[in-house]
């Protein structure tokens, strides 16, 4: 591209294309060009009344594609701009409109931001949990991988794939770049919902056994709360024993007794293999995880309660959920780990039977399930107890074996149930197992009379020797699925 240079010589001043293959054009204009002291790149040209220096009027150079705004009057008197100067003024016009485009850019940002925060408004309480959670999780030694939000939000496309519902939030499938699946359970709202998120890191996050549920890691970015772990394809026992329809698959007796005797498993290593008593308080069949191969781990330790090994009892507030509760934690007495030995032998029954252990539906004398197995039991009347979609086999010893067990683990006297890791070794038949003493069902259909009341009544009355309000609020302190 050609560049034009201006030279001033008496009142007129010379324009010069530099350089030429093998010649040189000259035109001369009034004094008053000065736009074209600068010598800048220039494209077009236009010239009125023009005069060369050889007095030769050729226009070849016009394909030179040299752009230089002229215009020259007839009179001489001149007015010049160089293709720099109406490029400056060009540009000046795109920043203009670029930075007044950002301006209102940035005003629509700021009141968008301030319309969220006032429908919005963060509570002191988020914004304190935020840091105190961060300054927290940097404490605890061992601590899973700590994901930000945007990569948990690329595992699950967007939290597209739900796979279920609980009392904190929702649980969504994902992939990581490994190819391997995790389940993401994302925690919602505050308060409750932090201190199962703390719980289950601090709790699951150091502990590791065959029969527990693996964490894969954890987000605590902003107000965001996300726990990962390792995908559990056949989902929750509950899907399993408590069959809608007819054609749902029916768990054999086999794979029944082994999810029990692993459940037992992973529950005697929380209460007596780690470095602090692990009390689960929320065991239920929902909190069992099956894999592929219907591997048993426990899960979601949301409401986990720890002990020192020198304590045997201790007062906190109620968690769990209803129907799987411990007598004492409805009579406000001190819980321990045979809290978690109660409601393990209460999913036990349910694992034997198939049904829930409280079915208004049912007729009265099998409506609280517990009492009629006592009963059975005591007849001498195993079938009766055990689902009846499946075959019965009066020479397995594991049938009488495992009712015996759970009505042990349901006793009203929690210095009368077995530790867990008693309960293996009866499963595993490595002991005897004695027959449970039967009088304690009066105190089970004390229990049933005060559920069936407050199912019926919507908890106004029947439940006030109970704490009616607390068993409510077990229920919604059930973590997510």
């Amino acid at each position: 591209m050609a560049r034009l240079i201006c030279q001033p010589q008496s009142h007129k001043t010379r324009v010069t294309r530099q350089p030429t293959a093998n010649h040189t054009l000259f035109a001369i204009v009034g004094q008053d060009a000065n736009a074209l002291q600068s010598s800048a790149p220039l494209q077009t040209v236009t010239l009125v009344s023009h005069h060369l220096v050889n007095q030769k009027r050729r226009f070849s150079w016009l394909n030179w594609k040299v752009e230089l705004n002229i215009s020259v009057s007839s009179s001489g008197s001149g007015q010049a701009g160089s293709g720099s100067g109406g490029g400056n003024h060009n540009i000046i016009i795109v920043v203009i409109i670029v930075g007044t485009l950002a301006v209102i850019g940035g005003l629509i940002y700021v009141g968008f931001f301030i319309y969220r925060r006032k429908r919005y408004p963060p509570s002191s309480q988020d914004e304190a949990g935020s840091s105190e959670d961060d300054g927290y999780l940097q404490t605890i030694s061992g601590a899973p991988v700590r994901f930000t939000y945007r990569e948990l939000q690329d595992a699950t496309n967007n939290f597209s794939n739900k796979l279920g519902q609980g009392g904190f939030g929702s649980v969504y499938l994902g992939t990581l770049p490994d190819g391997s699946r995790i389940a993401v359970k994302k925690l919602e709202g505050i308060g409750q919902g932090r201190k199962e998120f703390r719980s289950e890191v601090t709790i699951i996050g150091s502990i590791h056994h065959i029969h527990l549920v693996k964490l894969r890691g954890f987000c605590a970015e902003d107000s965001h709360r996300l726990l990962a772990y390792e995908y559990m394809a056949k989902g929750s026992l509950e899907r399993w024993i408590f069959r809608t329809k007819e054609d749902d698959p029916l768990l054999d007796w086999d794979t029944r007794f082994n999810i029990a005797l692993g459940a037992a498993k992973g529950l005697a290593y929380l209460h007596q293999d780690c470095e602090s008593k692990i009390i689960h308080c929320d065991i239920k069949p929902e909190n069992f995880l099956l894999d592929d191969n219907f591997l048993v781990k426990v899960s979601d330790f949301g409401l986990a309660k720890l002990m020192s090994r020198e304590q045997s009892h201790v007062f906190t507030t109620m968690r769990g959920t209803r129907g799987y509760l411990a007598p004492e934690w409805i009579t406000n007495y001190a819980i321990s780990e045979k809290s978690d030995v109660y409601s393990y032998g209460m999913v036990l029954l349910e694992i034997i039977s198939g049904r829930k252990n409280f079915d208004p539906v049912e007729g009265s004398e099998k409506a609280h399930f517990p009492s009629f197995a006592f009963k059975k039991l005591e007849e001498g009347d195993l079938r009766e107890i055990l689902d009846a979609k499946l075959m019965y086999n009066d020479k397995d010893e594991r049938l009488e074996i495992a009712i015996k067990v759970a009505l042990w683990c349901i006793q009203e006297d929690f210095y009368q149930r077995p530790s867990m890791s008693k309960v293996v070794q009866m499963l595993e038949c490595v002991c005897d197992v004695p027959q449970p003493p039967i009088s304690s069902q009066i105190g089970y259909r004390l229990y049933a009379n005060a559920l069936k009341s407050s199912s019926e009544e919507g908890m106004s009355s029947g439940m006030s020797d109970y704490n009616s309000e607390a068993l409510l609020s077990a229920v919604r302190l059930s973590g997510p699925r």
